[in-house]
């Protein structure tokens, strides 16, 4: 029976500095792309536009990883919300989850998660000029589809100049 005991204190080690390599070596793997990239950045080099677009897209998640999503909410798994709720001790809520809780007095069914979840901003890109970064972000007519600040103040000047022809 002693032995038994041992054999599984044994196999239980094994499993956990198994664990323990496996992880340290993706970590090292993971540190070693972001240089990469970090070292790519600093090149004086010019890339296509898509090239450019996928190396920024692959840093932000890598930055992502390394930041270590300190919240998601406890509800829905968002991991990106305006506000956040604090629900338990060390639990978060999002903003959405946060206010049904706070009118319906309990959390939101599962039906309703779905219908919450979006893009995070470093997928986000431009429908027109396919930029990643701009400081507002505006729905398209096509569903999914975004547009940069630019290039949604052009439409708008475009639409305005119409209708004053029109009239």
């Amino acid at each position: 029976m002693n032995s038994l005991n041992e054999n599984k204190n044994l196999i239980k080690e094994n499993i956990e500095s198994y664990k323990n390599k496996l992880l340290s070596s993706y970590w090292t793997e993971i540190n070693l792309i972001g240089y990469k990239i970090e070292l790519l950045g600093k090149l004086k080099f010019e890339y296509s536009k898509e090239l450019k677009s996928e190396i920024i897209g692959i840093g932000n998640k890598i930055s992502e990883v390394n930041e270590g999503n300190l919240r998601n909410c406890f509800n829905c798994g968002a991991k990106q919300s305006k506000q956040w709720d604090k629900y338990l001790k060390d639990q978060f809520l999002c903003h959405v989850c946060g206010v049904y809780i706070r009118n319906i007095g309990k959390l939101r069914p599962k039906e309703m998660l779905l219908k919450t979840k979006k893009i995070s901003l470093q997928d986000r890109n431009c429908s027109i000029c396919d930029v990643t970064h701009t400081p507002h972000w505006y729905r398209y007519s096509k569903p999914g589809h975004y547009l940069c600040a630019a290039c949604y103040n052009k439409q708008q000047r475009i639409k305005k100049s119409i209708k004053n022809i029109i009239n």
